[in-house]
This record gives C-alpha cells, sequence and structure tokens, in this order.
C-alpha cells in the first residue's frame, strides 16, 4: 500500500528512509530477541531499543520531541512491524505513540505534558490506555476531593497494562466522562491479572484496579464537554485505522502465501488452486484486499483534512479485520492438517486476527457506530427546511 499504492505518491524522502529501516529491522529474528520467552511478552528494555533505533514519536511534531512524519509516519511504521508476524507489537507501539502521546500533546496542561512527554519518546515510561470497564454496571468512577481525584474501579483486557509505567484511565469524574493520568506506582494501583491470550502474544494484556487511588487533579488530562468528545473521536479513529491497515498488512502477506500455496499443492490430479470453489473464494479475498487500500487511503485524506470520519473509520476496522478473519479462516482450511498446527502461517495470522477484532473497540461496537450514523442521517433526510433551505435540527 505504501511502497506501491495509492498512498506512495504522499511519501517524503524521510518517509522513504523510515520505510527502509524499519523494515530491515522489524523480522522474526528481532521479536524472538526481546521477548521474555518463546512466544512470550517483549522485555521491558524492548522500549529503550526502539527509541534508541528512531521509531518512538514518529508521528509527533518536531518541536515536542517527535520525528515530524504524521499519520502516514504512523502507517509506514506499521507496514513495517508487520514483518515481526505478531500484532501485538503493532498494538502496543500504536497506545504509545498514537494514544498516549497524543493526550499529552493535545493537553492544554504544558506542566503535563513536559512531565510525561519525554520519556514516553524515550522509551523510559510505557503507557498504557484503561478502557474496559468489568461491565456498564461496574464502571470505574472518581471523585473530586480539594485538590485531589480519588479513583475507584477495574479495567480489562488493557495492553501494555502490566509493563506500563503510566496509566490512561477513562473515568466517571464527577458524574461526568474524564481521562485521568495515573502513574503505575501510586498507592492503590495493582495489575490483578495478566491475561494468557490465543495472539498479539508479544504485548501484555492484563486487568488493572485503582482501589481509592488519590492523584493531583493536575492529573485530569481531559473531561466533559465537546471538547473532550471531539479529542476522544480523534485519539480513537487514528488507533482505528491503524487497526484496520494492520489486517489489511495481515490479509496481503496471508493471500501471497495460501496462493503460493495452493497453487503448489494438488488434489485429484490438479493444483488446489484451480479447482473454481477455491479460485473463486481466493478471487474475493483479492477484491476485498482492492477495497481494504482503498478505503484506508481515503480514511487517511480525510482524517489529514480535518473532516469528520468516526463513523467511516469505524465501518472501515469492522471491514478490513472481517475479511481478514475470513480469508485467515480459508487459508487454514485448504492448509488441511498443517492449518491445525501451531507452525502453520494461516493459523499464526489467525490468532493475530482475532486480537484486532477486539483492540480499539470491538466489531460490534464499529457496527453500533455504523449503525447510530445511519439513523442520524436518516433523521436529517426527514428533518423539516427551513425556507433558506437549510435543514433544521
Amino acid at each position: 500500500m505504501l511502497s506501491n499504492g495509492i498512498l506512495s505518491d504522499q511519501l517524503t524522502d524521510r518517509h522513504r528512509e523510515l520505510q527502509a529501516r524499519a523494515a530491515d529491522h522489524f523480522t522474526p529474528q528481532w521479536l524472538d530477541k526481546w521477548r521474555t520467552s518463546p512466544d512470550g511478552h517483549l522485555r521491558r528494555e524492548t522500549w529503550q531499543d526502539l527509541a534508541a533505533n528512531g521509531f518512538m514519536g514518529v508521528s509527533l511534531p518536531r518541536e515536542l520531541g517527535g520525528q515530524g512524519l504524521g499519520l502516514l509516519g504512523a502507517l509506514v511504521l506499521g507496514e513495517a512491524l508487520a514483518g515481526a508476524r505478531d500484532g501485538g507489537i503493532a498494538l502496543a507501539m500504536h497506545v504509545q505513540n498514537e494514544i498516549a502521546c497524543e493526550w499529552l500533546v493535545s493537553a492544554r496542561d504544558e506542566a503535563l505534558r513536559d512531565r510525561y512527554l519525554p520519556g514516553l519518546v524515550a522509551g523510559d515510561l510505557v503507557a498504557c490506555q484503561c478502557d474496559t470497564d468489568p461491565s456498564p454496571e461496574e464502571p470505574t468512577t472518581a471523585t473530586t476531593e480539594g485538590a485531589q481525584v480519588v479513583l475507584h474501579g477495574r479495567k480489562k483486557f488493557v495492553i501494555n497494562g502490566a509493563t506500563a509505567d503510566l496509566c490512561f484511565v477513562s473515568a466517571v469524574l464527577d458524574g461526568a466522562p474524564a481521562i485521568i493520568a495515573v502513574e503505575k506506582s501510586t498507592p492503590g494501583v495493582r495489575v490483578t491479572e495478566v491475561y494468557d491470550k490465543f495472539g498479539t502474544r508479544s504485548v501484555d494484556s492484563a486487568q488493572v484496579e485503582f482501589d481509592g487511588v488519590r492523584v493531583a487533579a493536575e492529573q485530569i488530562v481531559s473531561r466533559s464537554g465537546i471538547s473532550q468528545l471531539m479529542r476522544w473521536n480523534r485519539v480513537m479513529s487514528r488507533m482505528r485505522l491503524l487497526i484496520a491497515a494492520d489486517a489489511f498488512f495481515t490479509h496481503r502477506a496471508l493471500l501471497e502465501h495460501i496462493t503460493g500455496y495452493v497453487r503448489g499443492r494438488t488434489l485429484g490430479g490438479r493444483a488446489l488452486g484451480a479447482w473454481p470453489v477455491n479460485a473463486h473464494a481466493l478471487a474475493r479475498a483479492r477484491a476485498h484486499q482492492e477495497l481494504m487500500e482503498a478505503g484506508i487511503a481515503d480514511a487517511y485524506l480525510r482524517v489529514t483534512a480535518g473532516g469528520s470520519t468516526v463513523p467511516e473509520i469505524a465501518e472501515l476496522k469492522w471491514f478490513c479485520v472481517e475479511k481478514a478473519n475470513e480469508l485467515a479462516v480459508l487459508a487454514t482450511d485448504l492448509e488441511g492438517g498443517a492449518g491445525y498446527m501451531w507452525d502453520s502461517p494461516s493459523l499464526r495470522a489467525h490468532a493475530q486476527l482475532r486480537g484486532f477484532r477486539m483492540s480499539g473497540g470491538s466489531q460490534t461496537t464499529m457496527l453500533t457506530i455504523a449503525n447510530h450514523s445511519m439513523a442520524c442521517r436518516a433523521e436529517l433526510e426527514l428533518a423539516p427546511s427551513g425556507a433558506d433551505g437549510a435543514r433544521r435540527g
């Protein structure tokens, strides 16, 4: 997509330099070197190594310590990270570079930004975004007590949750939504479970508990209002766009693998891929891949133009992840018994793609956003017009 595709004309020399360097760097062998054990999580010092090699703060403005390569730089990096063949490292980098850093870059409090942003870019601090409550009936809450904020609650499935030094916690603060920065070392913060996952195993996912945690009111990164909503939408839309791209990169590699596989494997005297039922299925996968690429390019252009893209990117994330998962199921079937073995490229890809289904919001959430958008558009079409032809409401 980025080397010979729709967005290739957008690349500068600095983007291409990052592209070449990152493609050489992120290999399965590199990933194995930094794991705590075979198929285990990344070691803590991996983040400092990533910074030392120039892979942190890629999209951040230069004046804030970043590389100034914008969202396109994040896409370039994501394409290279796919070469490690474990989606966890990409998800972890997105959380660090695109969520945590973005909260601080857009924060009104420069002191908060100065306190944490340099450490995140240097890899000295690792961040996590704590979003998922145990249930809607058990929200994480916060109350203001003088110059402090007191948090109570639990967050599940937190990417980087066990490793992180800094938590960005979504909470109901005095009855309204907010994001609060909480250092992991604060009394009352505990990691109560590190999950054993099917895929994306290079990054930990954990349950983090906040039991009467007290932080200064200055740690409130964002709070209720139009500004909070716009910042939340910006952060999550960027994350979802990058996950859609991650799914595309995985789909592209998997389609190349399985297409070669079915050419070389025979059934009933002819290549497995020559049977119409298989040829048609792979042709559909190729069509899906072209649509993914076009959608990602369109979404990138919309985001960088400053347009409203929340439902469109939610739909894109759903489509890319859904169709990549469908291809993974097909590929494991086409591999036969080999597709059931853990060293199968198709099964490994399937494991990563299952993780993408839940990251950045579940596939069900993406469809819910799309449904709400459809309902709103229908209501606008039915709204009465004024004398000037403008819609009311």
